[in-house]
Protein backbone atom coordinates (compact mmCIF):
# COMPACT_ATOMS: atom_id res chain seq x y z
CA UNK A 1 0.00 0.00 0.00
CA UNK A 2 1.82 3.08 -1.29
CA UNK A 3 1.17 6.43 0.40
CA UNK A 4 1.55 9.28 -2.09
CA UNK A 5 0.83 12.21 0.14
CA UNK A 6 -0.87 12.86 3.43
CA UNK A 7 -1.66 16.40 4.46
CA UNK A 8 -2.31 15.30 8.05
CA UNK A 9 0.36 14.20 10.48
CA UNK A 10 -1.74 11.39 11.93
CA UNK A 11 -5.24 9.87 11.78
CA UNK A 12 -6.03 11.36 15.18
CA UNK A 13 -5.27 14.85 13.86
CA UNK A 14 -7.42 14.15 10.79
CA UNK A 15 -10.33 13.12 12.98
CA UNK A 16 -10.04 16.24 15.09
CA UNK A 17 -9.68 18.70 12.21
CA UNK A 18 -12.16 17.33 9.64
CA UNK A 19 -15.42 19.26 9.53
CA UNK A 20 -17.52 16.55 7.87
CA UNK A 21 -17.21 12.81 7.43
CA UNK A 22 -14.17 10.93 6.18
CA UNK A 23 -14.88 9.27 2.82
CA UNK A 24 -12.77 6.76 0.88
CA UNK A 25 -12.98 7.42 -2.86
CA UNK A 26 -12.09 4.46 -5.09
CA UNK A 27 -11.24 5.81 -8.54
CA UNK A 28 -9.24 9.04 -8.58
CA UNK A 29 -7.94 8.59 -12.12
CA UNK A 30 -10.58 10.46 -14.14
CA UNK A 31 -12.31 13.85 -14.23
CA UNK A 32 -15.33 12.14 -12.69
CA UNK A 33 -13.30 11.16 -9.65
CA UNK A 34 -11.82 14.64 -9.53
CA UNK A 35 -15.31 16.20 -9.58
CA UNK A 36 -16.42 13.94 -6.72
CA UNK A 37 -13.25 14.84 -4.79
CA UNK A 38 -13.87 18.57 -5.21
CA UNK A 39 -17.54 18.34 -4.28
CA UNK A 40 -16.80 16.39 -1.10
CA UNK A 41 -13.84 18.58 -0.11
CA UNK A 42 -15.67 21.85 -0.66
CA UNK A 43 -18.42 20.63 1.67
CA UNK A 44 -16.07 19.85 4.51
CA UNK A 45 -15.44 16.12 4.05
CA UNK A 46 -11.99 14.56 4.33
CA UNK A 47 -11.34 12.41 1.24
CA UNK A 48 -8.97 9.44 1.16
CA UNK A 49 -8.31 8.67 -2.51
CA UNK A 50 -7.31 5.37 -4.13
CA UNK A 51 -6.02 5.47 -7.70
CA UNK A 52 -4.28 3.19 -10.16
CA UNK A 53 -0.95 5.02 -10.08
CA UNK A 54 0.91 7.85 -8.44
CA UNK A 55 -0.18 10.28 -11.17
CA UNK A 56 -3.90 9.81 -10.57
CA UNK A 57 -5.66 13.02 -11.56
CA UNK A 58 -7.54 13.69 -8.31
CA UNK A 59 -4.57 12.66 -6.18
CA UNK A 60 -3.03 16.11 -6.64
CA UNK A 61 -6.20 18.01 -5.76
CA UNK A 62 -6.07 20.38 -2.81
CA UNK A 63 -9.18 18.57 -1.56
CA UNK A 64 -7.44 15.20 -1.36
CA UNK A 65 -6.59 14.49 2.28
CA UNK A 66 -4.44 11.45 1.48
CA UNK A 67 -3.87 9.38 -1.61
CA UNK A 68 -2.82 5.76 -2.15
CA UNK A 69 -2.06 3.53 -5.12
CA UNK A 70 -4.55 0.67 -5.19
CA UNK A 71 -3.18 -2.73 -4.27
CA UNK A 72 -3.05 -5.33 -7.02
CA UNK A 73 -5.66 -8.07 -6.85
CA UNK A 74 -9.26 -8.03 -5.71
CA UNK A 75 -8.72 -9.45 -2.22
CA UNK A 76 -5.71 -7.21 -1.64
CA UNK A 77 -7.75 -4.14 -2.59
CA UNK A 78 -10.55 -5.05 -0.19
CA UNK A 79 -7.98 -5.52 2.57
CA UNK A 80 -6.44 -2.15 1.68
CA UNK A 81 -9.82 -0.40 1.91
CA UNK A 82 -10.43 -1.98 5.30
CA UNK A 83 -7.02 -0.88 6.56
CA UNK A 84 -7.54 2.68 5.36
CA UNK A 85 -11.02 2.80 6.90
CA UNK A 86 -9.53 1.78 10.23
CA UNK A 87 -6.51 4.08 9.94
CA UNK A 88 -8.44 7.21 8.99
CA UNK A 89 -11.74 6.45 10.79
CA UNK A 90 -13.58 6.56 7.45
CA UNK A 91 -17.35 6.29 7.48
CA UNK A 92 -18.21 5.87 3.80
CA UNK A 93 -16.95 4.38 0.54
CA UNK A 94 -17.67 5.84 -2.90
CA UNK A 95 -16.58 4.38 -6.25
CA UNK A 96 -16.51 5.70 -9.81
CA UNK A 97 -16.33 2.88 -12.36
CA UNK A 98 -18.93 0.21 -12.96
CA UNK A 99 -16.28 -2.48 -12.58
CA UNK A 100 -15.44 -1.18 -9.09
CA UNK A 101 -19.13 -0.97 -8.21
CA UNK A 102 -19.57 -4.64 -9.05
CA UNK A 103 -16.37 -5.47 -7.15
CA UNK A 104 -17.73 -3.71 -4.06
CA UNK A 105 -20.95 -5.73 -4.31
CA UNK A 106 -18.98 -8.98 -4.36
CA UNK A 107 -17.41 -7.96 -1.04
CA UNK A 108 -20.15 -5.80 0.46
CA UNK A 109 -20.56 -7.95 3.58
CA UNK A 110 -16.84 -7.74 4.35
CA UNK A 111 -16.62 -4.02 3.67
CA UNK A 112 -19.60 -3.21 5.88
CA UNK A 113 -17.58 -4.36 8.87
CA UNK A 114 -15.44 -1.22 8.40
CA UNK A 115 -17.61 1.41 6.67
CA UNK A 116 -20.76 1.98 4.61
CA UNK A 117 -20.54 1.66 0.80
CA UNK A 118 -22.70 4.40 -0.74
CA UNK A 119 -23.04 2.42 -3.96
CA UNK A 120 -25.94 0.62 -5.68
CA UNK A 121 -26.67 -2.90 -4.48
CA UNK A 122 -26.04 -5.86 -6.77
CA UNK A 123 -29.72 -6.29 -7.68
CA UNK A 124 -30.20 -2.59 -8.46
CA UNK A 125 -27.00 -2.34 -10.48
CA UNK A 126 -27.77 -5.46 -12.53
CA UNK A 127 -30.99 -3.88 -13.82
CA UNK A 128 -29.18 -0.90 -15.34
CA UNK A 129 -25.92 -2.54 -16.46
CA UNK A 130 -27.62 -5.02 -18.79
CA UNK A 131 -28.97 -2.88 -21.65
CA UNK A 132 -31.78 -5.21 -22.85
CA UNK A 133 -33.08 -5.50 -19.29
CA UNK A 134 -32.84 -1.74 -18.84
CA UNK A 135 -34.70 -1.12 -22.10
CA UNK A 136 -37.44 -3.52 -21.06
CA UNK A 137 -37.90 -1.66 -17.76
CA UNK A 138 -37.97 1.66 -19.64
CA UNK A 139 -40.66 0.26 -21.92
CA UNK A 140 -42.77 -0.58 -18.86
CA UNK A 141 -43.07 3.13 -18.04
CA UNK A 142 -43.77 4.13 -21.65
CA UNK A 143 -40.33 5.23 -22.87
CA UNK A 144 -39.39 4.78 -26.52
CA UNK A 145 -36.01 3.18 -27.23
CA UNK A 146 -34.07 2.12 -30.35
CA UNK A 147 -35.00 -1.15 -32.03
CA UNK A 148 -32.39 -3.65 -30.87
CA UNK A 149 -31.26 -7.08 -32.09
CA UNK A 150 -29.17 -9.46 -29.98
CA UNK A 151 -27.63 -12.21 -32.17
CA UNK A 152 -26.35 -15.20 -30.21
CA UNK A 153 -23.93 -16.33 -32.91
CA UNK A 154 -22.72 -15.56 -36.42
CA UNK A 155 -25.14 -18.20 -37.69
CA UNK A 156 -27.96 -16.50 -35.83
CA UNK A 157 -26.93 -13.17 -37.33
CA UNK A 158 -26.95 -14.62 -40.86
CA UNK A 159 -30.68 -15.21 -40.50
CA UNK A 160 -31.39 -11.59 -39.68
CA UNK A 161 -32.28 -10.02 -43.01
CA UNK A 162 -34.16 -6.84 -42.05
CA UNK A 163 -31.55 -5.07 -39.98
CA UNK A 164 -31.62 -1.24 -39.98
CA UNK A 165 -28.71 0.68 -41.48
CA UNK A 166 -26.86 2.65 -40.40
CA UNK A 167 -26.70 0.67 -37.18
CA UNK A 168 -24.92 1.09 -33.87
CA UNK A 169 -23.09 -1.87 -32.32
CA UNK A 170 -22.64 -1.92 -28.55
CA UNK A 171 -22.26 -4.53 -25.84
CA UNK A 172 -25.20 -5.49 -23.64
CA UNK A 173 -22.93 -5.43 -20.58
CA UNK A 174 -19.45 -4.03 -21.33
CA UNK A 175 -18.06 -4.98 -17.92
CA UNK A 176 -19.06 -8.61 -18.35
CA UNK A 177 -17.45 -8.99 -21.78
CA UNK A 178 -14.33 -6.92 -21.05
CA UNK A 179 -12.17 -9.81 -19.69
CA UNK A 180 -12.90 -12.02 -22.71
CA UNK A 181 -12.08 -9.18 -25.12
CA UNK A 182 -8.84 -8.40 -23.31
CA UNK A 183 -7.81 -12.08 -23.34
CA UNK A 184 -8.38 -12.18 -27.11
CA UNK A 185 -6.50 -8.92 -27.68
CA UNK A 186 -9.65 -7.12 -28.82
CA UNK A 187 -10.55 -3.51 -28.04
CA UNK A 188 -13.62 -2.70 -25.98
CA UNK A 189 -15.43 0.03 -27.92
CA UNK A 190 -18.34 1.89 -26.39
CA UNK A 191 -20.14 2.01 -29.74
CA UNK A 192 -19.37 1.39 -33.42
CA UNK A 193 -21.46 2.71 -36.34
CA UNK A 194 -21.71 0.49 -39.44
CA UNK A 195 -23.27 1.72 -42.64
CA UNK A 196 -24.18 -1.53 -44.41
CA UNK A 197 -24.29 -5.31 -44.12
CA UNK A 198 -20.74 -5.78 -45.38
CA UNK A 199 -19.33 -3.52 -42.68
CA UNK A 200 -21.48 -5.26 -40.08
CA UNK A 201 -20.34 -8.76 -41.03
CA UNK A 202 -16.68 -7.72 -41.19
CA UNK A 203 -16.81 -6.14 -37.75
CA UNK A 204 -18.85 -8.90 -36.10
CA UNK A 205 -16.56 -11.68 -37.38
CA UNK A 206 -13.72 -10.66 -35.07
CA UNK A 207 -15.80 -11.56 -32.00
CA UNK A 208 -16.73 -15.10 -33.06
CA UNK A 209 -13.75 -16.67 -31.20
CA UNK A 210 -14.96 -15.35 -27.81
CA UNK A 211 -18.48 -16.67 -28.33
CA UNK A 212 -20.18 -13.33 -27.67
CA UNK A 213 -21.51 -10.72 -30.08
CA UNK A 214 -22.52 -7.08 -29.57
CA UNK A 215 -26.08 -5.88 -29.88
CA UNK A 216 -27.21 -4.30 -33.15
CA UNK A 217 -29.18 -1.15 -32.48
CA UNK A 218 -31.15 1.25 -34.61
CA UNK A 219 -29.15 4.41 -35.32
CA UNK A 220 -30.64 7.50 -33.70
CA UNK A 221 -29.83 10.87 -35.21
CA UNK A 222 -29.25 13.77 -32.84
CA UNK A 223 -27.31 14.49 -29.69
CA UNK A 224 -27.27 13.37 -26.08
CA UNK A 225 -29.46 14.65 -23.26
CA UNK A 226 -29.02 13.54 -19.67
CA UNK A 227 -31.31 13.82 -16.63
CA UNK A 228 -29.43 13.40 -13.35
CA UNK A 229 -30.99 12.48 -10.03
CA UNK A 230 -30.27 11.84 -6.40
CA UNK A 231 -32.97 9.53 -5.09
CA UNK A 232 -33.89 7.52 -2.03
CA UNK A 233 -36.02 4.44 -2.66
CA UNK A 234 -37.33 6.04 -5.84
CA UNK A 235 -38.11 9.42 -4.28
CA UNK A 236 -36.34 12.24 -6.15
CA UNK A 237 -34.37 14.39 -3.71
CA UNK A 238 -33.01 16.74 -6.36
CA UNK A 239 -32.23 16.78 -10.06
CA UNK A 240 -30.21 18.38 -12.81
CA UNK A 241 -30.14 18.11 -16.58
CA UNK A 242 -27.64 18.78 -19.33
CA UNK A 243 -27.29 18.76 -23.10
CA UNK A 244 -24.30 17.49 -25.02
CA UNK A 245 -23.10 20.08 -27.52
CA UNK A 246 -20.07 18.12 -28.77
CA UNK A 247 -18.96 14.52 -28.30
CA UNK A 248 -15.74 12.61 -28.77
CA UNK A 249 -15.55 10.90 -31.16
CA UNK A 250 -17.69 13.31 -33.18
CA UNK A 251 -20.23 10.66 -34.18
CA UNK A 252 -21.05 9.86 -30.55
CA UNK A 253 -19.15 9.06 -27.39
CA UNK A 254 -18.13 10.92 -24.25
CA UNK A 255 -19.28 14.47 -23.69
CA UNK A 256 -16.61 16.94 -24.82
CA UNK A 257 -18.70 20.11 -24.45
CA UNK A 258 -21.99 20.32 -22.60
CA UNK A 259 -24.35 22.87 -21.13
CA UNK A 260 -26.60 22.92 -18.10
CA UNK A 261 -30.27 22.94 -19.12
CA UNK A 262 -32.72 24.89 -16.96
CA UNK A 263 -35.37 22.65 -15.42
CA UNK A 264 -37.99 24.56 -17.37
CA UNK A 265 -36.71 22.93 -20.56
CA UNK A 266 -37.89 19.50 -21.74
CA UNK A 267 -40.21 19.07 -18.79
CA UNK A 268 -42.10 16.11 -20.26
CA UNK A 269 -38.96 14.08 -21.00
CA UNK A 270 -37.67 14.68 -17.49
CA UNK A 271 -41.05 13.68 -16.07
CA UNK A 272 -40.64 10.33 -17.82
CA UNK A 273 -37.15 9.97 -16.36
CA UNK A 274 -38.48 10.67 -12.89
CA UNK A 275 -41.11 8.00 -13.45
CA UNK A 276 -38.39 5.52 -14.41
CA UNK A 277 -36.30 6.25 -11.30
CA UNK A 278 -39.42 5.87 -9.17
CA UNK A 279 -40.31 2.57 -10.88
CA UNK A 280 -36.83 1.22 -10.12
CA UNK A 281 -37.08 2.42 -6.51
CA UNK A 282 -33.56 3.70 -7.06
CA UNK A 283 -31.36 4.80 -4.19
CA UNK A 284 -28.28 6.92 -4.91
CA UNK A 285 -27.17 8.89 -7.95
CA UNK A 286 -28.14 8.05 -11.53
CA UNK A 287 -28.31 9.59 -14.99
CA UNK A 288 -31.02 8.72 -17.50
CA UNK A 289 -29.63 9.23 -21.00
CA UNK A 290 -31.45 9.92 -24.27
CA UNK A 291 -30.75 10.67 -27.90
CA UNK A 292 -32.69 13.75 -28.96
CA UNK A 293 -33.47 14.38 -32.63
CA UNK A 294 -33.90 18.18 -32.95
CA UNK A 295 -35.44 17.87 -36.43
CA UNK A 296 -38.20 15.45 -35.46
CA UNK A 297 -38.41 16.54 -31.81
CA UNK A 298 -38.25 12.91 -30.72
CA UNK A 299 -36.52 11.21 -27.78
CA UNK A 300 -35.01 7.75 -27.67
CA UNK A 301 -34.05 6.26 -24.33
CA UNK A 302 -30.50 4.86 -24.40
CA UNK A 303 -29.47 3.78 -20.91
CA UNK A 304 -29.23 4.52 -17.21
CA UNK A 305 -25.85 5.21 -15.65
CA UNK A 306 -26.29 3.93 -12.12
CA UNK A 307 -23.18 5.80 -11.01
CA UNK A 308 -21.50 9.18 -11.26
CA UNK A 309 -21.51 10.14 -14.94
CA UNK A 310 -18.90 11.65 -17.28
CA UNK A 311 -20.25 15.20 -17.30
CA UNK A 312 -20.42 15.44 -13.49
CA UNK A 313 -17.89 18.36 -13.58
CA UNK A 314 -20.66 20.50 -15.11
CA UNK A 315 -22.97 19.85 -12.15
CA UNK A 316 -20.15 20.66 -9.73
CA UNK A 317 -19.38 23.85 -11.68
CA UNK A 318 -22.94 25.13 -11.17
CA UNK A 319 -22.99 24.08 -7.50
CA UNK A 320 -25.33 21.10 -7.73
CA UNK A 321 -23.55 18.85 -5.19
CA UNK A 322 -24.43 15.23 -5.95
CA UNK A 323 -21.53 13.58 -4.11
CA UNK A 324 -21.72 15.52 -0.85
CA UNK A 325 -25.52 15.27 -0.88
CA UNK A 326 -25.23 11.51 -1.37
CA UNK A 327 -23.24 11.40 1.85
CA UNK A 328 -25.68 13.68 3.68
CA UNK A 329 -28.97 12.26 2.43
CA UNK A 330 -28.23 8.56 2.01
CA UNK A 331 -25.34 8.12 4.43
CA UNK A 332 -26.45 10.45 7.22
CA UNK A 333 -30.19 10.43 6.47
CA UNK A 334 -30.23 14.20 6.67
CA UNK A 335 -32.66 16.50 4.94
CA UNK A 336 -30.81 18.28 2.13
CA UNK A 337 -31.56 21.63 0.49
CA UNK A 338 -34.05 21.63 -2.35
CA UNK A 339 -32.17 22.21 -5.60
CA UNK A 340 -35.23 22.91 -7.73
CA UNK A 341 -33.65 26.26 -8.37
CA UNK A 342 -32.54 28.12 -11.46
CA UNK A 343 -28.95 26.98 -11.44
CA UNK A 344 -26.75 28.96 -13.85
CA UNK A 345 -26.81 28.20 -17.56
CA UNK A 346 -23.17 27.24 -18.08
CA UNK A 347 -21.00 25.43 -20.59
CA UNK A 348 -18.34 22.97 -19.50
CA UNK A 349 -15.49 21.73 -21.72
CA UNK A 350 -13.50 18.52 -21.53
CA UNK A 351 -10.60 20.28 -23.20
CA UNK A 352 -8.42 17.42 -24.49
CA UNK A 353 -11.29 15.41 -26.08
CA UNK A 354 -12.74 18.66 -27.47
CA UNK A 355 -9.37 19.44 -29.06
CA UNK A 356 -9.09 15.90 -30.46
CA UNK A 357 -12.57 16.32 -31.91
CA UNK A 358 -11.55 19.52 -33.67
CA UNK A 359 -8.40 17.87 -35.06
CA UNK A 360 -10.46 14.96 -36.38
CA UNK A 361 -12.85 17.32 -38.16
CA UNK A 362 -10.10 19.51 -39.60
CA UNK A 363 -7.60 16.89 -40.69
CA UNK A 364 -9.17 13.41 -40.73
CA UNK A 365 -12.89 13.88 -41.42
CA UNK A 366 -13.11 10.60 -43.38
CA UNK A 367 -12.73 8.72 -40.09
CA UNK A 368 -16.10 10.07 -38.90
CA UNK A 369 -18.51 7.17 -39.43
CA UNK A 370 -21.78 9.01 -38.83
CA UNK A 371 -23.34 9.58 -42.28
CA UNK A 372 -25.40 12.49 -40.96
CA UNK A 373 -22.48 14.38 -39.45
CA UNK A 374 -21.90 17.68 -41.27
CA UNK A 375 -18.21 18.52 -41.64
CA UNK A 376 -17.87 22.32 -41.40
CA UNK A 377 -14.22 23.03 -40.62
CA UNK A 378 -14.35 26.82 -40.33
CA UNK A 379 -17.56 26.82 -38.30
CA UNK A 380 -16.12 24.17 -35.96
CA UNK A 381 -12.88 26.12 -35.48
CA UNK A 382 -14.84 29.30 -34.70
CA UNK A 383 -17.05 27.38 -32.26
CA UNK A 384 -14.03 25.83 -30.52
CA UNK A 385 -12.36 29.22 -30.01
CA UNK A 386 -15.61 30.85 -28.94
CA UNK A 387 -16.31 28.36 -26.16
CA UNK A 388 -12.66 28.13 -25.14
CA UNK A 389 -12.22 31.88 -24.68
CA UNK A 390 -15.55 32.94 -23.24
CA UNK A 391 -15.16 33.79 -19.53
CA UNK A 392 -18.22 31.81 -18.45
CA UNK A 393 -16.99 28.48 -19.82
CA UNK A 394 -16.04 26.00 -17.11
CA UNK A 395 -13.64 23.08 -17.55
CA UNK A 396 -13.68 19.44 -16.54
CA UNK A 397 -10.17 19.52 -15.06
CA UNK A 398 -9.02 23.12 -14.61
CA UNK A 399 -10.48 25.28 -11.85
CA UNK A 400 -8.96 28.42 -10.37
CA UNK A 401 -9.26 27.19 -6.80
CA UNK A 402 -7.69 23.79 -7.59
CA UNK A 403 -5.27 24.08 -10.55
CA UNK A 404 -2.76 21.33 -9.73
CA UNK A 405 -4.68 18.46 -11.40
CA UNK A 406 -4.69 20.43 -14.67
CA UNK A 407 -0.92 20.92 -14.64
CA UNK A 408 -0.39 17.26 -13.73
CA UNK A 409 -2.63 16.31 -16.65
CA UNK A 410 -0.69 18.54 -19.03
CA UNK A 411 2.59 16.98 -17.89
CA UNK A 412 1.21 13.52 -18.64
CA UNK A 413 0.03 14.62 -22.08
CA UNK A 414 3.42 16.19 -22.79
CA UNK A 415 5.22 12.97 -21.86
CA UNK A 416 2.96 10.94 -24.16
CA UNK A 417 3.60 13.32 -27.06
CA UNK A 418 7.38 13.24 -26.54
CA UNK A 419 7.40 9.43 -26.24
CA UNK A 420 5.35 9.17 -29.42
CA UNK A 421 7.77 11.40 -31.30
CA UNK A 422 10.75 9.41 -30.03
CA UNK A 423 9.15 6.13 -31.16
CA UNK A 424 8.67 7.58 -34.63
Amino acid sequence: MTDLHNSFESPSQLSADAVGQTVILLGTDTPIGLAVMRDLGRHGHAVIGIGRDSNALAGTSRYCTAHFVRDVGEDALITQIGQLADQFHASYLLAISESDLTLINRHRDSLQQFLTPLTPTADALAKVLDKPTCQSIAGEVGLSYPVTYSPRSVTDLAGMTNLPFPAVLKWADPNEVAPALAAAGLELEKARIVLNRAELDEYIARFEPIGQLPMIQEYCHGHGIGHMFLARDGEILFEFQHERIHEWPPEGGVSALCRSMPLEEEVEARRQSRKLINHLRWTGVAMVEYRFDPDRKTWKFLEINGRFWGSLPLAVAVNVPFASSLVSAIGENQKIPNFQQNYPNRFCMFWIPETKRLMRILFRPKLISDPHFRVRPFAELASYLSYLLRPSTQFYVFTRDDPRPFFRDMMSVGKKVINGLLRR
